[in-house]
């Protein structure tokens, strides 16, 4: 039995949070044991679901409030709990505080990249910068979501081999003609509504306040066009006071955090992600699985092109957002399946994972 501690999630259900619930759902539970810290101190995403699939949440501290008392409770539980690997998950190099005493341990270490830029705010970036190079030189195992968070974080030498496909279950978003008429009703949106959709976190590196540019150019064309966003975030009572302001309250639907996201893609007719940088994105992949026609900004690297239903634009005019997605409405027909890169199926990607452990352990 391979013992594996995952450190790096929360309590939103992003893209990081859904990715392990979905590893942790196929992973061989004879061979492989998971575990999650909770390093936040506010609850884990998934995490009924999960301790109802072996796994148990540890909780710690916040390290951030309480950076102290973080370390001796964690350091405590490493050295009284025996794992195989510690396999973090980073959104940037700015906290090595799991690092450190991962590494101290004496368990594998794994830190996982799953961004593409530096984070927000100066002292952030600053960290950042300074740890990324002595994250380079400690002898740790580089992974990364994309070959572009990958490079950002490790350099340009970075190893494809290294990269962990962002996967998901893509049987749980196949197009659903009866399903996508009772998640419009919830809405009271007829079939005739243009039905723009956003799923993630409502935070600086999302761009959300140009997704209200662009409905707002799509009006000009045609009053059918909705919004709807899932999700919650920093800037969510900010961007529900934007559409009071802008006066388009009957034309955005804010549905805050949901589980079942899913069932949320079905009732969309095209997928905004106009964010300033990902990594690879989890949300993007599950759109192409559903099969709708994504539009996503050209900060995000190309790699997350899946599909034949994916367009790449700059983000400096609306205008042309507005214009390319009015057009694919005249030409597109939903259907169940579409074209889609099945090695991004978590059926398919899970022994990818399960081998890469092995590897790393029998080299111990």
């Amino acid at each position: 039995m391979i013992k594996i501690l995952h450190i790096g999630l929360s309590s939103n259900p992003g893209g990081v949070e859904n990715l392990l619930y979905n590893y942790l759902k196929y992973i061989n539970k004879e061979q492989f044991q998971f575990d999650f810290a909770d390093i936040y101190n506010e609850g884990l995403a998934f995490e009924t679901e999960m301790r109802s699939l072996g796994a148990t949440i540890i909780n710690f501290p916040n390290y951030k409030k309480s950076p102290l008392q973080f370390i001796e409770r964690f350091n405590n539980y490493l050295m009284t709990n025996s794992y195989d690997i510690i396999h973090i998950h980073m959104q940037s190099a700015a906290n090595l505080l799991p690092i450190f005493w991962a590494k101290r341990s004496g368990s594998i270490v794994i830190c996982h990249s799953h961004s593409s830029s530096t984070p927000k705010g100066f002292l952030r970036k600053f960290l950042n910068k300074i740890n990324q190079k002595y994250l380079k030189r400690l002898d740790i195992v580089k992974w990364a979501c994309g070959i572009q968070a990958g490079q950002w974080m490790w350099g340009k030498s970075f190893d494809k081999e290294n990269v962990i496909p962002n996967a998901i279950d893509t049987k749980k978003f196949i197009y659903n003609d009866k399903l996508r008429v009772e998640m419009r009703n919830k809405l009271k949106l007829s079939n005739e509504d243009r039905v723009l959709g956003f799923v993630g976190r409502f935070g600086d590196e999302k761009n959300i306040f140009f997704l209200l540019e662009i409905l707002e150019e799509l009006l000009k064309k045609s009053n059918t066009y909705k919004l709807v966003c899932v999700g919650d975030g920093d800037l969510y009572q900010e961007f529900l006071n934007k559409v009071v302001e802008k006066n388009l309250v009957n034309n955005v639907y804010c549905v805050g955090r949901q589980h079942n996201t899913a069932s949320w893609y079905q009732l969309f007719d095209i997928f905004l992600l106009p964010s300033f940088f990902e990594g690879f994105p989890v949300v993007a992949v599950e759109a192409q699985a559903s099969n709708i026609p994504c539009f996503l900004s050209n900060t995000i690297a190309k790699e997350i092109n899946l599909s034949k239903n994916i367009y790449f634009l700059p983000l400096k005019d609306a205008s042309k957002w507005s214009t390319r997605i009015d057009t694919t409405f005249v030409s597109y027909k939903r259907s169940q399946f579409g074209s889609f890169d099945y090695r991004y199926d978590i059926t398919q990607a899970i022994s990818i994972l399960e081998n890469k452990y092995r590897v790393l352990v029998r080299k111990e």
